[in-house]
């Protein structure tokens, strides 16, 4: 091993379901073991960033990591959507924190934004400028206006937004008019980026497995305490799609007050017909999910496939044994409305440690034991 231990960025990506909490730790446990660098898991799941949201979006208890510290967990509460800028700002801050300490942050998730954002170095401040700015030209009366603009500046974007869906408007504006390629740099690391994958039926059948697993932990007592806390179905009720709140914006939950709606009755009245259809529109939903993560593998920058943990940690130790090379930075690559990046001219793993990356709702852990915002927490995946 060289004296001097450069700084190295590991990522795990994989669908839900794939088994990536398990290989992360046991990879984190051996980075420790046997090279004898700390380690940190940074989350980039975005649905695990809220609190009391536990059983049903698999976050790995205390028991599962293993001493292994995790953050950008229990981040802040469901009542409005985690904007990206601020995940990016507080998981950089992690990651620079264990940089200094002389470790390894271990980036591990399914939502392929969060992942890329951090592996590319994206320009997120201009995005949330765009965002604001966006806002107060096109309140949510003008959402009509602001659909037209985003037809014209990314049709592609556009189609698979409805037209009066106003904050998914006004992120898709944001994201064609405010992220900037050349301000996009990433970080000066040498880079591990692995895929956590299974077959198709392989997922599908513990996407299945893991919803009826989350059921006997006690996921109906988890919604209805939600819907306690946050008055969600009245919301949704009232609000529909519009609301706010994130409970109805992640499968695993949404389907719930979807049923319950449809039979009109309150979430606590559902029966055991009503509940396999909650069942039914969960696992089809978060199946379909599986499919759309399968599908961002390819746009990770020298993502190599790991089996298992050995696999992941072969990678991780060429990486740090590979003699330093110089490369020359490349010119921003990718579309202006999915967050360009281009290479830093710091170390690259090479062939044998993996490269910078490239690049959902969805929805297990026990309710109301939330964390604070920024720190690391004890929290994680278990259907990962």
């Amino acid at each position: 091993m060289p004296d001097a231990v450069p700084r190295l960025l590991v990522a795990l990506y994989g669908p839900t379901s794939a088994g990536k909490t398990a290989v992360s730790v046991d990879l984190c446990l051996r980075i420790q073991d046997e090279l004898g660098l700390p380690t940190m898991v940074v989350s980039a799941d975005s649905r695990q960033v809220y609190r009391y949201m536990d059983i049903g979006t698999s976050k790995t208890t205390p028991e599962e990591m293993r001493g292994i510290p995790h953050t950008m967990i229990d981040v802040t509460e469901p009542v409005r959507k985690l904007e990206l800028e601020t995940f990016v700002s507080q998981a950089r801050g992690h990651m620079e924190e264990t940089w200094s300490s002389g470790g390894v942050p271990v980036i591990v998730g399914g939502t392929s934004v969060y992942v890329r954002s951090l592996l590319e170095g994206w320009e997120v401040d201009a995005v949330a400028e765009a965002r604001n700015a966006i806002r107060r030209d096109f309140p949510r009366s003008m959402a009509e206006d602001a659909y037209a603009v985003l037809t014209r500046l990314d049709p592609k974007g556009a189609g698979k937004i409805h037209e009066n869906n106003y904050d998914a408007i006004v992120n898709a504006l944001a994201r064609a008019m405010g992220n900037d390629p050349e301000r996009a740099v990433a970080p000066a690391t040498r880079q591990v980026v692995l895929s956590v994958d299974r077959s198709a039926s392989e997922i599908d059948e513990r996407v299945a497995a893991t919803y009826d697993r989350q059921v006997e932990l006690g996921l109906r007592d988890e919604v209805l305490g939600l819907d306690e806390r946050y008055d969600v179905m009245s919301q949704y009720r009232r609000l529909g799609q519009k609301s706010p709140n994130q409970v109805v914006h992640t499968h695993g939950y949404t389907e719930w007050f979807d049923v319950a709606l449809d039979r009109g009755k309150a979430v606590e009245n559902l029966n055991d017909a009503d509940r396999d259809e909650v069942r039914s529109r969960v696992v089809e939903r978060i199946q379909t999910h599986t499919r759309r993560q399968r599908a961002a593998i390819p746009k990770l920058t020298g993502v190599r496939p790991a089996r298992n943990a050995n696999d992941a940690f072969n990678a991780v130790k060429s990486a740090l044994e590979a003699p330093a090379a110089r490369s020359t930075p490349s010119k921003p690559g990718g579309s202006g409305k999915s967050g360009a990046a281009r290479r830093s001219s710091g170390d690259t793993a090479g062939k044998s440690g993996g490269a910078a990356g490239s690049g959902g709702k969805h929805g297990g852990g026990r309710s109301g034991r939330g964390g604070q915002a920024g720190r690391p927490s004890n929290r994680g995946s278990r259907r990962r």
